[in-house]
């Protein structure tokens, strides 16, 4: 059985962990995400996207 879960789905609940967890505060996580957002929408977004899919598909491919 395949299981695909959305890198954005792994990364919120990880924040979520880290807030929790006092190891992150809102200010600097309010930060990431407002990174993110203007990140997504750079000229880098495509290349960023393309090396997150080439790494999941290596991460699918290894046999442990």
């Amino acid at each position: 059985m395949r299981l695909t879960v959305p890198a954005v789905v792994v990364l919120g609940v990880l924040m979520v962990v880290l807030i929790r967890g006092q190891r992150l505060r809102g200010g600097p996580a309010a930060m990431a995400v407002a990174f993110g957002f203007e990140l997504a929408h750079s000229r880098a977004a495509p290349v960023i996207t393309d090396t997150c899919r080439l790494v999941a598909q290596l991460i699918g491919r290894l046999h442990l």
